[in-house]
């Protein structure tokens, strides 16, 4: 089945890569790489390349955003565009190779002019059974109240949502949605629950209303647990990169592919941690090199 992704803050994200940034000084980076991005967009061509189908549903404006949709095709995802007036954002990283550390210029979303009642419209023609994920920054400009009602409707249908939010509306999703997963590092689950152990954290989300909630920690690896009490406890693939910016997308693209084929909460954890950290050591987000284990 296919799996489909949405996200409200797409980007066309250009990454170049140098052997040394320096202040002030003009640039010429031998390597460039533009890409459909933003988290929900790296989600989409990273299930893409672990050779799933997938459509993304998103927010596409301008030239920019003609760019962006046409990059998704390439990758091989189907592209639901929705019209906006808002011309797509540009998000800039510049990779120094000798200090091994990147700059980022990221443009923010100053507004968002998609009615929530579109959105529903795309995300209803996703069947019962099928995946659908929801990740990235939901704008200032939205209800966030209004739009988990739209996924709680989805869920309702029996549409399996994974979220990978923050902020307000995680909260919100949680509470009237009740997501078959929800997928947050640490801090972003500390910022919910209170709660700064992953452990206590992922166990206040689910009693809030997830029914799996999975816990990123960096290093210290991942911790999940269900509704029904399962808890498991990933470590970290210790293939430290240069490039981790889109390993947390490409984290939940591995595990919401593995559950859609049927595997078990522990294999998909540990196939994401190989595609997270596979995606860190090449430039650009989800254009990373894995064989990541099958399941039956």
């Amino acid at each position: 089945m296919t799996i489909h992704t949405l996200g409200l803050t797409p980007a066309l994200d250009i990454v170049y890569v140098l052997d040394q940034v320096r202040l002030g000084a003009i640039h010429r980076p031998p390597v460039v790489i533009r890409s459909a991005g933003g988290k929900s967009l790296n989600v989409a061509r990273a299930l893409a390349r672990l050779g799933l189908p997938v459509r993304a549903i998103a927010p596409l404006g301008g030239r920019i955003g003609e760019l962006v949709a046409d990059l998704l095709r390439v990758s091989a995802v189907e592209v639901d565009r929705i019209p906006t007036e808002i011309e797509t954002r540009l998000c800039v990283s510049a990779a120094d190779t000798s200090a091994r550390s990147l700059t980022e210029f990221y443009e923010p979303v100053v507004a968002f002019d998609v009615p929530l009642d579109e959105i529903a419209r795309r995300t209803r023609s996703v069947r019962p059974g099928e995946w659908l994920t929801l990740s990235g920054a939901v704008p200032a400009d939205v209800d966030a109240d209004a739009l988990a009602r739209v996924l709680a409707a989805d869920v309702d249908r029996g549409v399996l949502l994974a979220v990978d939010v923050h902020g307000p509306a995680l909260g919100a999703i949680i509470d009237t949605a009740h997501p078959r997963l929800v997928k947050v590092n640490r801090g972003e689950a500390s910022d919910l629950t209170g709660e700064a152990d992953r452990e206590r954290a992922a166990l206040a989300l689910v009693a809030r209303g997830a029914q799996t909630a999975v816990v990123t920690d960096g290093e210290a690896g991942s911790f999940a647990v269900t509704a029904s009490g399962e808890r498991v406890v990933a470590a970290v693939v210790d293939r430290p990169g240069l490039f981790p910016v889109g390993s947390g997308d490409c984290f939940l693209a591995g595990l919401v592919g593995v559950l859609d084929r049927g595997g078990s909460l522990g294999e998909a954890l540990a196939v994401a941690a190989e595609v997270g950290a596979a995606n860190a050591q090449v430039p650009g987000a989800a254009v990373f090199d894995v064989e990541p284990r099958r399941t039956s």
